[in-house]
């Protein structure tokens, strides 16, 4: 799967930001699809080990393994030893993760240092010290400057902390005694991050393209309560295509059973879950805008994992209500094995059903950049739109052929052939439709 067809977003990363010079990468945001630290990544790699698509999806696929282990202790800050060896268990050859881990962007990061962020968290509410601040501090700079909507973690996890330290059975002196010094730090990671994102806002593309571009600006109230309905649809959707519906309702019982009970299927003073989702209600009000789906992916997999709690409490508590004493311990870790098989069978046939295989051959640009390649001629010009223009310009930069021989609307020039790339399937199906869209009609013979 690391090495299927490249999608158009990592395409435009790998073509538009990766492979230039790193100068270029600290300071060129012209859209947010540069998640600059994944896109440091994947420079490097590609410096090292060449082009190959592969490549371009190292650091993620790195970061997704990296992922399991980051769970795991996170899990057993508010959890038991088979609760968390379960939700790590299930997370390793859970579906969307697994196909995310194949995507060369910074959302596998997000999800790392959500994780990490969660370790942290739940190490500050039991002891507070210099070094665990400094690390949540750090932490959630390296989550914003991979992407800024690390946000709604950040905000999540920060949130549950400092009303923990709240709702503790204290005196007030020594709740604003803990709440100050975690506020602080969470000023000092917006500083970091502010720091980290300085060559880009004094240097580069500038504040705005950061904090007011098309995919943060304010909507209208209108708008956004019309386009959230099917975005929540659409993420429901993307979160449960690979599941059977058997296991997606054995999920979403273990997420209702990991709330309604957290008090006894944790050692958590308030549930982690609730939140998470309030950090996200409250930037979308603020914000009005409605994410697409894949933002979200962090939070599908916690969610998983509050699920596997949830079941996993479920079947030790009733074990032990059935067989009382006599209830074997060394059974427990048989039935997580059991399950896991079960979710990764799952797993395995829904990767194998007729609309993904056919989605794994679905790129011809490839084929068409070896045969661009060999017929391209000095003074040549292409022409194409998305998505075939990046796939297609991302194959050509593999064999050598510079994306400068492709017509861009930025900065045009002027040219004597053009060789016109489409899909008969897309949307810009003739020569004149994707000439038009550059106003070339008239100009071309």
């Amino acid at each position: 799967m690391i090495d299927r067809p490249i999608g158009y977003d990592e395409a435009y990363t790998f073509i538009y930001f990766a492979s230039k010079p790193f100068k270029n990468i600290l300071v060129d945001y012209h859209v947010p699809n540069n998640h600059i630290l994944n896109t440091i990544l994947v420079g490097i790699a590609y410096r090292i080990l060449g082009g190959h698509t592969w490549i371009v999806r190292v650091p993620a696929f790195i970061a997704s393994v990296l992922s399991i282990p980051a769970a795991y202790f996170a899990a057993r800050r508010f959890y038991t030893y088979n609760q968390a060896l379960a939700a790590s268990a299930v997370l390793a050859i859970y579906p969307s993760l697994i196909r995310s881990s194949a995507n060369g962007r910074g959302y596998m990061l997000v999800i790392l240092f959500s994780f990490v962020l969660t370790n942290i968290g739940g190490i500050l509410v039991n002891k507070q010290n210099l070094s665990s601040l400094l690390a949540f501090a750090i932490t959630g700079a390296l989550g914003f400057y991979t992407i800024p909507v690390f946000l709604f973690p950040m905000t999540g996890v920060s949130l549950w902390v400092a009303v923990t330290y709240l709702m503790g059975n204290e005196s007030w002196h020594n709740k604003i005694s803990k709440l100050a010094p975690f506020l602080g730090a969470c000023i000092v990671s917006g500083l970091l991050t502010l720091i980290l994102y300085s060559p880009v806002i004094i240097f580069g593309t500038g504040f705005d393209s950061i904090f007011n571009n098309e995919i943060v600006t304010s909507h209208t109230w209108s708008y956004f309560t019309q386009s959230l309905h099917p975005r929540i649809i659409k993420t429901w959707v993307d979160w449960t295509v690979d599941l059977h519906p058997g296991i997606r309702y054995l999920f979403l019982s273990g997420f209702l059973l990991s709330l309604v009970f957290y008090r006894k299927v944790s050692n958590q003073k308030l549930p982690l879950q609730i939140f998470l989702f309030l950090a996200i209600a409250i930037i979308l009000v603020l914000q009005r805008t409605a994410p697409l789906p894949r933002i979200w992916i962090y939070l599908e997999l916690f969610c998983v994992v509050f699920s596997i709690v949830g079941l996993i409490w479920a079947i030790e508590t009733l074990f032990k209500k059935i067989a009382g004493e006599m209830f074997p311990t060394r059974a427990l870790p048989i039935i997580i094995l059991l399950f896991t098989i079960t979710v990764f069978i799952n797993s395995i046939i829904s990767t194998q059903n007729a609309s993904t295989i056919a989605d794994r051959t679905q790129l011809p640009e490839k084929f068409a950049a070896a045969y661009i390649a060999s017929h391209l001629k000095p003074g040549d010009t292409i022409l194409s739109v998305a998505p075939v223009d990046m796939r297609t310009a991302y194959y050509l930069n593999i064999i050598g052929v510079s994306y400068n021989v492709f017509f861009q609307r930025d900065h045009p020039v002027k040219f004597q052939n053009a060789l016109i790339v489409l899909r008969k399937q897309g949307k810009f199906d003739t020569p004149e439709k994707v000439a038009g869209v550059y106003q070339l009609l008239p100009k071309l013979d």
